[in-house]
């Protein structure tokens, strides 16, 4: 499996989990052919909405489809940076592609997808995703998006060197966190513990919240006892309270390094890669680690560990990317419509194995191959989201969501307690969840 590719569409993960729900879904719009597998293709022609950051492989099913159907794929690349609010922004002006790709997180509610999308249900790769869709890329039991591409994880990369060194071993629990910190501050004070990206900020909601909060996703499914009113954030024995309590213990045993306020995800790479700081935690995309070792994956390999962590062990936290993640927007035009359908048929079907075998990630749908050569570090990651992992509990805890970093930011800089900012997380999620017009809500 992969995470997302390149630095802006990992900052795009987290914005798929910072992204709020802004109107409610509601029924109407064309018919239009239905999803399913018997679409044909029937225009010479598509416009495609894209994200900037996809990778190499992304592009090339676009243009084997269609080189091998005669269509002309008028791609749109919208910028990583910012790609939810433009998106939105030429949604809401009107504006429609025939194929869009988008998070399968609750931001894309704000599409109003019941109206806007084309139903996919009945496509065939659906049965062979297993029990995805009933985390993602639905709404009110109707799937709307072809996720194709494996989720992205989020952990603890680690200086394999650096903890040998001290004699430690990669961490699995918050309090193994804080004990690494202090050993390597008396071993080794010239070595950073953690390194936080305050500056670039949405890193600081991994750490800050994201990985505490899998066990308690895992055991409890969290997120809908939220939904469902049987819990809030700022429950003072809860665990999100717990979580951005330990966050701020990390803080203020000096675990962090001495710019954490203002440093950048650029930087933590670099960092780790030299060793110069142990830790860090980010989002399962290799490539900036891979670019800090000249492109060797080998040295990558060699050098830099993974851990899922959490509260009560390892439990990887993960959510769906939004490269190779597709919806087929209602248009008014059939024909386009169903050519879209078509390439949703291709890259889901007779398109998906050379893309999973160029892009060498692991295969989300059933009845395919794994390819070969896959990084070492990357197997290491795909096997923790097979072993034990929890949908990232954010990811559609809509109002919250978009105000995290916010509050993480906050309690790495000293000016937001823990307790405040679980009361300010329920008030944000109350108002998204009413706006969004949640069931009970």
């Amino acid at each position: 499996m992969q995470g997302v590719t390149r630095i802006g569409a990992a900052a795009g993960i987290l914005g798929v989990l910072a992204m709020t729900a802004c109107s409610n879904p509601g029924a109407g719009g064309d018919s239009g052919p239905p999803g399913t597998g018997e679409a044909e293709v029937q225009a010479k022609e598509l416009t495609v909405w894209t994200n900037s950051a996809d990778p190499e492989s992304i592009r090339n099913v676009y243009e084997r489809f269609g080189e091998k159907y005669g269509v002309k794929m008028n791609i749109v690349e919208i910028a990583a940076d910012g790609f939810e609010n433009q998106v939105q922004t030429k949604w809401a002006s009107g504006d429609r592609p025939d194929i869009l790709e988008y998070h399968a997180t609750s931001a894309f509610w704000a599409l109003n997808p019941a109206r806007n999308m084309v139903d996919l249900s009945s496509m065939p790769y659906v049965t062979k995703s297993g029990d995805l869709y009933q985390h993602v890329g639905a709404y009110r039991g109707k799937v709307y998006a072809a996720v194709t591409q494996s989720p992205g994880l989020f952990g603890i990369f680690y200086n394999k060197n650096v903890l040998k060194k001290a004699g430690l071993r990669a961490p699995k629990t918050y309090d193994d966190l804080s004990r690494i910190c202090s050993v390597l501050k008396a071993k080794d004070p010239a070595v950073n513990p953690l390194w936080e990206s305050g500056g670039s900020q949405w890193p600081t909601q991994i750490l800050g919240g994201i990985l505490y909060m899998s066990s308690a996703q895992k055991r409890d499914d969290w997120a809908h006892k939220i939904m469902d009113k049987k819990a809030a954030f700022d429950d003072r024995n809860g665990p999100f309270v717990a979580g951005a309590s330990a966050y701020d213990r990390l803080r203020k045993d000096g675990c962090f390094n001495k710019d954490a306020t203002t440093a950048t995800f650029e930087a933590s790479v670099r960092s780790v890669a030299d060793g110069s700081s142990a830790m860090v935690a980010l989002g399962s995309d290799l490539s900036p680690f891979n670019r800090e070792f000249g492109g060797d994956t080998d040295k990558t390999d060699a050098t830099i560990g993974f851990a899922a962590v959490s509260a009560d062990g390892p439990v990887a936290s993960w959510a769906p990317n939004v490269s190779g993640t597709w919806y087929v927007p209602k248009t008014g035009d059939a024909r386009r419509q169903s050519t879209a359908l078509a390439f949703i048929k291709y890259a889901t079907g007779e398109g998906y194995q050379q893309y999973i075998d160029e892009s060498k990630t692991a295969p989300l749908l059933a009845g395919f191959e794994e390819p070969s050569g896959v990084q070492h570090l990357q197997q290491q990651i795909t096997a923790a989201y097979k072993v034990n992992s929890a949908l990232a509990f954010n990811t559609d805890l809509v109002g919250f969501s978009d105000r995290f970093p916010i509050y993480t930011t906050g309690i790495l800089s000293g000016q937001e307690a823990p307790q405040d900012a679980g009361k300010k997380a329920q008030t944000a999620f109350e108002q998204g969840a009413k706006a969004a017009g949640l069931p009970g809500w």
